[in-house]
């Protein structure tokens, strides 16, 4: 099996997944907020198949196959994060606080101290919001820099941690700090964080049964701990490990995306501190996962530069 055909079979696995608990629960699906993506998906398989076949561009065809399935992975993983939400086990908040709390951090106190000084809840926004277009320019980048076995492994990076924060905030559950303390919105809303009370409604209407009706418009964010934000964040910061005049701006931008977290993202510092670990253990399970079936190159990570893959490069199918 090919590495391109291990990651399509585990994100129709995880379709399969989603469809078969939709149909055993009383959760319904709005196919139609699934249209776009399934457009822009078949144009990408389209537009990568004539890089693949016809005006054969390894780096292209790379770029648009990784992108399609990072677009696609995304699309099942947020349906199975309301799926796995709906479960309803016991929230863990006053066990984060706690650790917060060990660790001398006060997420009221912070907040405060972010108030007192609107530049901070400025940049924190600034940070927060870098953590997408991160990976989106990661999964640009690596191939131009003929780094096609490191898009591929940062691919399967995002699509494990994202499957362990999933996993983990389903049986250890979090709201997060924002809404465990609920303080009120003149004290919260004073830098206009990313993420309100309103925000995370969601995540409590899904619990209580109240939303049945899924659709990938308007999707939000539902895990808390470990944050998933942090987790991509530092999945980006371990793909480009090597190239230096990425890697220490990325990670320095990184280690603010942490301390963002508890502000724009309404999370326990702890939350953040979890992700930043998720990224440490899906980079060793698909390091080992990859050798283990033979996707990792033998050579070492190439350097060919900008548009200019190695002739023998070999292309997965589609």
């Amino acid at each position: 099996m090919t590495e391109n055909r291990f990651m399509a079979a585990t994100i129709l696995s995880l379709l399969a997944i989603d469809i078969v608990w939709i149909a055993m629960t009383d959760f319904t699906f709005d196919i139609r907020s699934a249209m776009p993506l399934t457009g822009i998906l078949m144009l990408l398989g389209a537009v990568a198949w004539v890089y693949s076949t016809i005006r054969r561009i390894p780096v292209y065809a790379v770029m648009i196959i990784n992108t399609g399935f990072l677009l696609a992975f995304t699309g099942v993983a947020a349906i199975l994060s309301y799926l796995v939400t709906s479960l309803n086990l016991p929230l863990i908040d006053h066990h984060l606080v706690a650790v917060d709390q060990t660790l001398g951090f006060d997420w009221t106190s912070y907040i405060a101290f972010v108030n007192s000084h609107p530049w901070l809840g400025f940049a924190s926004t600034a940070v927060y919001v870098t953590t997408l277009p991160q990976v989106a320019l990661a999964a640009i980048l690596l191939p131009l820099l003929g780094q096609v076995d490191r898009t591929r492994e940062m691919v399967m990076m995002v699509i494990l941690s994202a499957l362990i924060a999933i996993f983990i905030s389903g049986i250890l559950p979090a709201a997060g700090a924002l809404a465990t303390f609920k303080p009120d919105g003149s004290f919260y809303l004073q830098n206009q964080p990313l993420v309100d009370l309103a925000y995370k409604q969601a995540f409590f209407d899904l619990r209580s049964g109240v939303t049945t009706a899924l659709s990938l418009e308007n999707g939000k964010g539902l895990i808390a701990f470990p944050s998933y934000h942090v987790a991509l964040a530092f999945v980006t910061t371990i793909a480009f490990r090597g190239f230096w005049w990425v890697f220490w701006p990325i990670l320095t931008v990184n280690l603010c995306v942490v301390l963002s977290t508890p502000i724009d993202g309404g999370h326990h510092l702890v939350d953040g501190l979890a992700g930043g670990l998720v990224a440490v253990l899906s980079f060793y399970l698909v390091t080992n996962l990859r050798r283990y079936f033979g996707f990792s190159e033998s050579s070492p990570a190439r350097k060919s530069g900008w548009l200019e893959p190695k002739p023998s490069e070999p292309l997965d199918a589609l």
